[in-house]
């Protein structure tokens, strides 16, 4: 096989196409293979004959009554209109006159609509009338006329399940060469192209985004389905048709290349859109003939030379739109996380076709795509599901993408790409469960396009600390990730994002949480469809989300948006896998909410506790940049069935009905998908315990939240989370969330909301006994201190504040913006998450050489440190004459004894440490 490379093209394709039709199948694969295993394999013969039969009524159909199939496509059978207009994202009319019935474009851009797409037994014959089209209603089972801008997407359904008829039939002619299947695929495929061949582009009589996006049959370029089944029927007729139709075939391909060139010029550049678009014009290209074969020169090679190497105002090069929507660093795709995610494996696939059409290995061209793929376990919960900020679902990484990257590995003898993909398949899905021969679905399917992959049983599974870490950052999306081991049962995780990308919503910095095997805090999804108003009033909105609204006007760009938030500090740093103290997650990150002007800056931490404890902090600071807020509504929703409300003391809070959260009081419009609302004004801290029953468990979220002046809670239904689909019990699913808002009237920067989250089971009640805020003389009025007590004879002292200050509470010191002392029996920690100096009890850790720093310090019956930064370490002088030396590793270092105030002490200068033992002693001689 001859390659050439086109001027400054990085992906290379061959010069002569060798190999024959149909190549939209897998290579080894020919009619006599075919027919060997339907002879020798009894579920391929099955499969075959049970596909045969779906299509076998139709052939016998066609020989008395030829047009009964094809009068069904959606057509305009009388006005043979070649012009189509819209009012944005609906159908107007049409106008223009072909020779031929021509192809009707679909009624609306949403496919949510109150009508059925019809059996084809239903459809009306020839029909193309004034009154629209004649479809059930789905709401009380009536058939009535209805106009197509109401109809959603049955019109393009219709035809691609009629054309889905031709696909097949075409394939029982290449298999057995009975040309009665051929005839009425081709009838079918002739009547399409036909009507498609004097089709022009639809025009947006409101010149607006519509024309950029919208294809020849459907309103979105990425929805033109048909082009899968036209390619397939085409790839598989192509020799009947150069043998019997060949004048027509160049109306055909006309018409293939027609939607090519409309599925290149519109469209998104920049994201999935993109990919979705390649795929299809691939699709086309593997179904043309070699370039030399047209007179315009534009056959396969043309066509995957557009796509792969030219970059077009709508139609990135594969090249560029991966070199801008990955972060070359960590590989993570500029969308939310379900769209990233299909992403990696809608190149893996496209990689793939090309690899079993012609031989070639894309994916060589394109490094990013392994490394995305390596990273997909990041998404990833202790529960194996994956976070769901922006339009995203909760559910299991799919491992197509891994077993492609083994299939490639396996066809092009890359050992190492080959080994390390089959431990992260075996890590995800279990080896046994990886390499056990599973019975196919569809054997004849499966035959026709399914790689053969054989996986070396010799490799061992990876581990999942080899794929996730303590702390991943996203800077692309906006993205953090704090996750505190990956026991399923008692792991703890935080996810939180900001607005960046595409297919984000409109949050603030939002955030979910995890416990005892369940994601308790969720996001909520995109809604019933992007074009509907529950996503746009609701789901993509503040009130939808864990976060704080600004006077209940918080509303900026969704979907495609531009509102990062910016990391202020991070512990442990984003990737870091070994060295940091372990029990101890924090971030403290910054936003400016664009559509009020406001600051906000969310402080969150994980503290474990114990093998099966733990708990979350939340310190939200907000405020408007003028001062002029009116109130700050922090919102928090949580699965369950039961929401109880207390005092510290356990005594249920008075609450009374209510109607503030809504768009009367002059909030946005998602407030008015609240429910049930009652509320009561309090200035105490108080409790809300979340209880969830699921799978004979109770599960418990309990909730502790710091009083202030001039605050209000509130209890109300959110609606479901649609971000579950068929995750949990449908009853679950389904419920309203249980959801807390606390208003703070004023300012809520000096006045914060602070909540300590804990997660619990039955068998494990919470640990938990109080928590009691403490307060510093100081000049920073945003100060928080927490003393949080748990029943196993531990006590945490948390120091928070947003700017670097002094702060002393209980013979504790410390200068910093985050800090916990931990006392439990004879042990203390020192932990400085983002700080100067951090003491207690004759312990000193200090920053050398920087203003801000992380380090941690365990003391009592053992010594443990770790520290980002060089310190100085201050210790008790207890020891015998001599020279006192601290032992870290094999490397000793030489103390210094001094007084400080009377008090004997050693001081030590640490350079940068992982986390590890250290002894102090008296040197010996």
């Amino acid at each position: 096989m001859i390659l050439t490379k086109v001027v400054n093209a990085q992906f290379v394709f061959p010069k002569d196409i060798d190999r024959a039709h149909p190549r939209l199948i897998l290579p080894k694969i020919t009619k006599e293979n075919i027919l060997k295993n339907i002879e020798s394999s009894e579920d391929v013969k099955q499969s075959y004959n049970a596909f045969k039969s779906k299509i076998s009524k139709y052939v016998a159909q066609y020989k008395t009554d030829p047009e009964w199939l094809s009068s069904r496509f959606q057509m305009y059978w009388k006005s043979h209109a070649t012009n189509i207009y819209v009012n944005g994202e609906y159908y107007s009319h049409a106008d223009g006159k072909a020779p031929v019935p021509t192809v009707r474009l679909t009624g609306q851009r949403d496919y949510v609509s109150d009508y059925k797409t019809p059996k084809l037994e239903d459809v009306k014959p020839y029909l193309e009338d004034e009154r629209g089209l004649y479809l059930e209603n789905s709401k009380t089972n009536q058939w009535e006329w209805v106009k197509p801008s109401k109809t959603g997407r049955a019109i393009e359904n219709t035809n691609e399940n009629i054309m889905g008829i031709a696909r097949d039939a075409s394939l029982v002619y290449f298999v057995e060469g009975d040309e009665d299947y051929a005839k009425l695929a081709l009838h079918l495929f002739d009547v399409y192209m036909q009507g498609l061949y004097y089709r022009n582009e639809p025009i947006d009589l409101k010149n607006g985004n519509v024309q950029n996006v919208i294809g020849l049959t459907s309103f979105q370029v990425i929805k033109e389905n048909i082009v899968d089944e036209l390619a397939e029927t085409y790839d598989f007729l192509h020799d009947y048709i150069q043998k019997n139709h060949k004048k027509e075939d160049k109306i055909y391909t006309a018409s293939l290349k027609k939607l090519a060139e409309i599925i290149i010029k519109n469209g998104v550049p920049d994201n999935n859109w993109n990919l979705h678009q390649a795929n299809f014009v691939i699709q086309i290209a593997l179904a043309l003939d070699e370039d030399k074969t047209y007179e315009d020169g534009r056959g396969c090679q043309y066509y995957l030379n557009r796509v792969f190497n030219e970059t077009e105002a709508r139609q990135w090069s594969v090249t560029d739109v991966l070199a801008y929507g990955y972060d070359q660093n960590n590989g993570v795709w500029n969308e939310s996380s379900g769209y990233a995610l299909s992403v990696a494996k809608g190149f893996t696939e496209l990689a793939m076709v090309i690899q079993n059409a012609l031989n070639v290995d894309v994916l060589k061209y394109m490094p990013i795509i392994p490394q995305a793929v390596t990273i997909m376990p990041q998404y990833l919960y202790p529960n194996n599901n994956i976070v769901a900020f922006g339009d995203s679902h909760y559910g299991p990484l799919q491992t197509e993408p891994l077993l492609d990257l083994i299939g490639n590995a396996q066809h092009f003898n890359k050992k190492e790409q080959e080994e390390k993909f089959t431990a992260l398949l075996y890590m995800l899905q279990g080896k046994d469960k990886a390499i056990k021969e599973r019975k196919s679905k569809n054997a004849f399917h499966d035959l026709l396009y399914k790689n053969e992959i054989h996986l070396d049983k010799t490799i061992k599974p990876a581990s999942i600390t080899d794929y996730t870490t303590a702390s991943f950052y996203a800077p692309n999306v906006s993205w953090l990730v704090m996750r505190n081991s990956m026991d399923i049962q008692n792991g703890l995780m935080i996810s939180q994002v900001g607005s960046l990308g595409n297919h984000a919503h409109s949050n603030g910095i939002a955030m979910e949480l995890y416990g005892k095997g369940y994601i308790l805090a969720p996001e909520g999804g995109r809604g019933s469809s992007y074009f509907q108003p529950d996503y746009r009033e609701y789901y993509s909105q503040f009130p939808a989300h864990n976060t704080v609204s600004v006077n209940g006007k918080s509303e900026y760009n969704k979907m495609r948006s531009y509102y990062a938030f910016e990391i202020n500090a991070l512990y442990p740093a984003s990737e870091q896998k070994l060295g940091y103290y372990p029990n101890i997650n924090f971030s403290d990150v910054y936003f400016n909410e664009p559509s009020t002007n406001s600051d906000q800056n969310r402080v969150m931490s994980i503290v474990r506790t114990g093998e099966t404890s733990g708990y979350y902090i939340d310190i939200f600071r907000s405020k408007t940049k003028t001062g002029n807020a009116d109130y700050h509504d922090y919102f928090y929703h949580n699965l369950g069935q039961e929401l109880q409300l207390t005092s510290p003391e356990n005594k249920p809070l008075a609450l009374q009905p209510s109607s503030k959260l809504n768009s009367k009081s002059g909030n946005i419009k998602a407030y008015d998908y609240l429910s049930d609302e009652t509320s009561v004004k309090i200035n105490s801290s108080f409790k809300a315990t979340y209880n969830l029953s699921i799978n004979d468990e109770k599960i418990s979220m309990n909730m502790w939240m710091n009083g202030n002046n001039n605050r209000e809670i509130f209890k109300v239904n959110s609606p479901p989370s649609e971000a579950f689909r068929k995750v949990l019990p449908e009853n679950i699913e389904k419920a309203p969330l249980l959801t807390t808002v606390v208003r703070q009237y004023g300012e809520a920067w000096n006045k914060p909301f602070v909540a300590v989250y804990e997660p619990s089971i039955t068998k494990e009640p919470a640990t938990i006994k109080s928590v009691k805020p403490f307060s510093v003389e100081t000049n920073t009025s945003s100060f928080v201190g927490l003393e949080i007590a748990s029943k196993a004879d531990r006590t945490d002292y948390v120091f928070s504040s947003d700017i670097q200050d002094s702060f002393a509470h209980n013979n504790i010191n410390f200068i910093g913006t985050f800090g916990i002392l931990s006392k439990e029996s004879e042990t203390s920690t020192l932990f400085m998450g983002s700080g100067k100096k951090i003491e207690f009890g004759g312990y000193t850790v200090e920053i050398l050489g920087k203003k801000s720093g992380a380090a941690t310090l365990v003391f009592g019956k053992h010594f443990e440190l770790t520290c980002d930064d060089a310190i100085l370490l201050t210790v008790p002088d207890d020891y015998k004459k001599g020279d006192v030396v601290l032992n870290l590793g094999f490397k000793q270092l030489n103390g210094e004894r001094t007084q400080i105030n009377g008090n004997k002490i050693v001081v030590f200068k640490v350079p940068p440490t992982e986390f590890q033992a250290i002894t102090i002693n008296v040197k010996e001689n």
